[in-house]
């Protein structure tokens, strides 16, 4: 029986790219949205390119109960859960640290730490019934370092890396391994629409001058989550056109 993968936010962007990925590869494939509706199509699509059976759920990440729900509805869809990708991210935009409200805090931090580590709850204990699997988190170069407006979402992405670690020593025993994979500048939809002058001031930040596309973290993940990393566990892969290995220039806001 073909291995199952379930990755959050998969309806478009990076997280479609790792649907996709995983589906070429010969995976059975789960997605998730906010918007079930987003999740059928997406998953749709997968089965009508690659053949494989592919499904779509709506998910609400600041619930738990909404989060047991749907890893038990993947249990009995599939019988099995071998990978997991928690990639849906609150981006906790628009707000400084100085002005941040309460509301906007917990929202961050219960889809980002909560959600992600309730999920990864949900998985491990579906993994340990086949004998292991592969859990992979969706980290952020903006956990090393800090830019204007957006504390609440760096905050979350640094406790990302302390969750990855603490799930990699404890489960390690299950063989169960856990990695985060770290990207910096992607090209998504956000990007439509900029000028061209635009896209030349954000690759100038950048040692290698051009941001990852979805396929690049898809590539990222796959490999990290695959028996070809079978011996890494607890581990930091960055994606990130060389962001982390510079100091980027310093704008008063």
């Amino acid at each position: 029986m073909s291995k199952v993968a379930l990755i959050t936010g998969a309806t478009k962007n990076s997280g479609l790219a790792m649907a996709r990925r995983f589906a070429a590869e010969g995976f059975r494939v789960c997605v998730t949205s906010r918007r079930a509706d987003d999740a059928v199509r997406a998953a749709e699509s997968i089965t009508e390119a690659f053949g494989t059976e592919a499904r779509g759920y709506g998910l609400d990440l600041e619930s738990v109960e909404d989060i047991r729900r749907v890893f038990a509805q993947v249990a009995e869809d599939f019988g099995r859960l071998d990978v997991f990708v928690g990639n849906s991210a609150n981006l906790g935009m628009g707000s400084t640290v100085l002005d941040m409200t309460q509301e906007h805090f917990d929202s961050v931090m219960n889809v980002n730490i909560r959600g992600n580590f309730f999920c990864c709850q949900e998985a491990a204990g579906l993994m340990m019934k086949t004998g292991g699997g592969s859990i992979v988190l969706i980290g952020s170069v903006h956990y090393k370092g800090a830019v204007h407006g957006r504390a609440s979402y760096a905050i979350s992405k640094g406790a990302i890396a302390s969750m990855v670690h603490n799930l990699a020593f404890e489960l390690a025993q299950h063989g169960i391994r856990v990695n985060q994979v770290i990207p910096g500048a992607i090209r998504t939809d956000r990007w439509e629409g900029i000028s061209p002058e635009e896209e030349a001031r954000r690759r100038s930040n950048w040692p290698l001058g051009v941001e990852s596309t979805g396929e690049d973290i898809a590539n990222a993940v796959y490999f990290i989550a695959s028996d070809e990393a079978r011996t890494i566990t607890g581990a930091e892969l960055a994606v990130d056109s060389g962001v982390l290995a510079c100091l980027l220039k310093y704008s008063k806001q």
